[in-house]
């Protein structure tokens, strides 16, 4: 299917809409859509994927009957505020904690009793806001819901076409479901992960993780660099995710960065983090290097192409996003689990480096600025792996199977 080219003020409408949408639940079960995507917050990237998916959907056809729901935050918000707590104070404190949940569900039996038990969660409160029209086809890009879903699916009270987007590069057992109808995949090592589990190859779909559409987009970088006021002859550390460093850490990692001996430029995203986007702000005056200090930016994809390195922690859609621009990457302190697995992919792949110190990252991060051509090499791999159309993919596979489905209904 050709894609029709958007106006830039059909992008911008689009997205908004679908930013609106996401945080009105009424409003996506009024519309009674046809097509509805579940996501979850922990960590922003299953709604990220999700609203990239949708803002797809939205340009092929704007008249698309299109839905999206926080799932745990719709079924239950007080479960959704403690798994949230739960979750973030395990990865921040206790991350050998989260590492042991992660590993010891990685390869549970999608029929034994734990999962089925997952899967029943919030399941009678969806199917009830869902059972008098319910949706002909459903995107899930967080495993739970996909769980749900497919157990509904089962016991015969739901007939939607259930597609699952995977939003790490790992395979996780909490993603695999018997009632799914298609896997959306990021890497051909992900899809021989599905195989050997015995899905068959007819439901996988190397589509690529969906990111933003604007990560296709070209970058003017001279007036990138010009509105940031950097040097345009030196290089450019952009680093992110410090969100889940203690703060000593943060401030030392802030310090090994800017202390590197080769001349470079720093860009720190402290996101809505006030308390590190301070420390970092105070930490300037003493900067050996020229430092950028950002809070909340809407433009990564311009900060992605105008970077030589990015260091990172390596969530999902971070991860993606830079291999979208071909962005080298030295993860630091990835989440144990989903990130230790996006962080092997890349060192595997010839993408990524991972510094497990300190003086590791200081080290790292010199080697590669004096080697310039290593670092041209992890581009070139980088670039290789990305799937910046992935988004278009999976919207196109969504809306094909409509068209499929309105074509075999009974007249």
């Amino acid at each position: 299917m050709d894609m029709v080219p958007a106006s830039g003020q059909d992008l911008k409408q689009s997205s908004d809409w679908i930013d609106w949408l996401a945080t009105h639940h009424d409003a996506t079960l009024s519309l009674h859509p046809e097509v509805m995507i579940l996501a979850a917050r922990y960590g922003d990237g299953h709604l990220r994927a999700a609203k990239a998916v949708a803002l797809q959907l939205l340009l092929m056809d704007s008249q698309i009957s299109l839905g999206i729901l926080d799932y745990y935050r719709f079924v239950n918000p007080g479960l959704d505020n403690l798994i949230r707590w739960g979750y973030l104070t395990s990865v921040k404190r206790a991350p050998s904690l989260w590492r042991w949940f992660y590993m010891s569900t990685q390869s549970i039996d999608p029929m034994s009793h734990t999962q089925r038990m997952i899967n029943h969660i919030g399941m009678r409160r969806f199917y009830t806001a869902l059972k008098d029209a319910p949706p002909k086809l459903i995107v899930s890009t967080y495993p739970t819901a996909a769980g749900v879903v497919s157990t509904l699916k089962q016991q015969g009270k739901l007939d939607a076409i259930n597609f699952v987007v995977m939003t790490d590069y790992s395979v996780h057992s909490q993603w695999i479901h018997p009632a799914v109808d298609m896997y959306f995949v990021g890497s051909e090592d992900m899809r021989n992960e599905l195989l050997d589990r015995k899905v068959p190859d007819s439901k996988i779909m190397v589509s690529g993780i969906p990111v933003d559409e604007r990560f296709q987009e070209e970058v003017d970088i001279e007036r990138v660099k010009a509105s940031l006021n950097v040097d345009a002859t030196l290089p450019i550390l952009l680093f992110m995710g410090g969100a889940y460093m203690p703060i000593g850490e943060y401030v030392q990692v802030l310090k090994i960065l800017d202390q590197v001996r080769v001349p470079h430029t720093t860009i720190v995203i402290a996101g809505h983090e006030a308390v590190r986007m301070n420390l970092a702000k105070q930490y300037l005056p003493q900067a050996a290097n020229p430092m950028v200090v950002l809070g909340y930016v809407n433009n990564v994809h311009e900060l992605m192409a105008i970077s030589s390195l990015l260091i990172s922690k390596a969530g999902g859609l971070t991860t993606t996003e830079s291999l979208c621009r071909g962005l080298p990457t030295i993860i630091y302190r990835p989440i144990p689990g989903q990130e230790d697995a996006n962080a092997e992919f890349l060192v595997r792949n010839g993408a990524g480096r991972r510094a497990h110190s300190e003086e590791d990252l200081g080290e790292i991060v010199t080697h590669l600025l004096e080697h310039p051509w290593e670092l041209k090499s992890m581009a070139h791999q980088a670039r290789a792996l990305g799937h910046a159309d992935a988004a278009q993919i999976v919207a196109q596979q969504i809306y094909l199977a409509l068209q499929n489905e309105e074509a075999h209904a009974p007249a």
